[in-house]
């Protein structure tokens, strides 16, 4: 099995729309020997604020539980809008593998944003596969992300 990048526990939530496929990708990960931190949601019965499922997963990136956190509502954009709020946040919307790479190549994304209603359960492993064996560039790349933290106007 290839070496992960974090041994660290993987963070995940989902709004009532993502609970199948957050089931789904919790699974693999599991099959894949990640530890997962399940955030909810854990029906999709109960209408939910993906909002509020996406700070929970801040908090845990934010408190160094977790180096990575996957996010899933129904399009994907609440919770990539959430998380992008918090500066230490690198949330990214994805809808195919090809995209993957480049998010962790150039911008060293640390939240993987899926859209339960844009995107398949086999897509959406290949993508978190893709995600999570893809180390940032060094070179432009790491100049770009250190512009991106500086950018950061809340800390002092």
């Amino acid at each position: 099995m290839p070496q992960h990048l974090t041994d660290k526990p993987i963070a995940i939530a989902s709004d009532h729309r993502g609970v199948a496929l957050k089931a789904h990708l919790s699974a693999w990960l599991v099959a894949h020997g990640y530890g997962v931190n399940d955030f909810g949601a854990n029906s999709a019965a109960e209408r939910v604020d993906a909002m509020d499922y996406a700070v929970r997963l801040v908090d845990e990136v934010g408190a160094g539980r977790s180096d990575f956190a996957i996010g899933i509502c129904g399009s994907g954009q609440m919770m990539a809008i959430t998380a992008n709020r918090f500066p230490f946040m690198r949330a990214t919307l994805l809808h195919t593998a090809a995209e993957s790479g480049p998010a962790r190549e150039h911008g060293d994304a640390n939240m993987l944003v899926l859209g339960a209603d844009t995107v398949d359960e086999a897509s959406a492993a290949q993508i978190l596969k893709v995600f999570l064996s893809t180390a940032p560039l060094d070179d432009r790349y790491a100049e770009r992300r250190a512009r991106l933290a500086r950018l950061d106007t809340s800390r002092p």
